[in-house]
């Protein structure tokens, strides 16, 4: 991953259509993937994550974040020992981290931060799904010992882990809440066009 990326400006490079899905598409499709192969993720892939992520929506364009790309394979099984939460052995993971010394001086930034720091991960997955990989947002893991191993100065906090690799099987899909129980038209009595009557 060239470090140019990590820069203000991000690279304009137009994706092949051929054989990546539709924005649509990606987003309905995205499953949780918690599985993968040995095979590795090559450069490319990975800087089309970060530039996806990095587009993400921020608060006042702080940018109040910080992220850490591991893909040496000790470190990434010692992330792992101290993650339960990710399951299989990634080739690749993302740790997310919400930057307190970029935040504007408001008591609700740290909540807000994290939200923007989630945005971003999301972006990283629905282009990691885009491009036939797939991954998890993690936040079942110790934050002291992953700070000590990516050695994170103290005003960067870890907020997700994110393993990211090919798919070691079909993801399953996942059982979604009816459309009507969630979606209203206007006021919450009113059921939203073509959901059906209000359960």
């Amino acid at each position: 991953m060239s470090a140019g990326h990590m820069s203000d400006v991000l690279p304009h490079r137009a994706i092949p259509s051929q054989g990546r899905l539709d924005v649509f598409e990606t987003i309905r499709t995205r499953r949780a993937v918690r599985a993968y192969t040995a095979e590795t993720i090559d450069d490319e892939s990975v800087d089309r994550m970060v530039d996806a992520m990095l587009a993400a929506p921020t608060a006042s364009n702080k940018q109040a974040w910080g992220f850490v790309v591991v893909r040496n394979p000790v470190l990434v099984r010692r992330i792992r020992a101290f993650a339960p939460g990710i399951i299989g052995v990634p080739p690749l993971i993302l740790v997310a981290c919400f930057d307190s010394g970029r935040a504007p001086d408001d008591a609700r930034m740290p909540d807000v931060g994290v939200l923007c720091v989630a945005m971003a991960v999301e972006n990283f997955l629905l282009a990691a799904h885009a491009l036939g990989l797939g991954g998890c947002p993690v936040s079942s893991f110790l934050a002291k010992p992953v700070r000590a191993l990516l050695h994170l100065p103290d005003h960067l906090a870890p907020v997700l882990v994110v393993p990211v690799g090919h798919p070691a099987q079909e993801p399953r899909r996942s059982q979604r809440r009816n459309r009507g129980e969630v979606v209203r038209d206007e006021t919450w009595g009113r059921t939203a066009s073509g959901t059906g009557a209000p359960a």
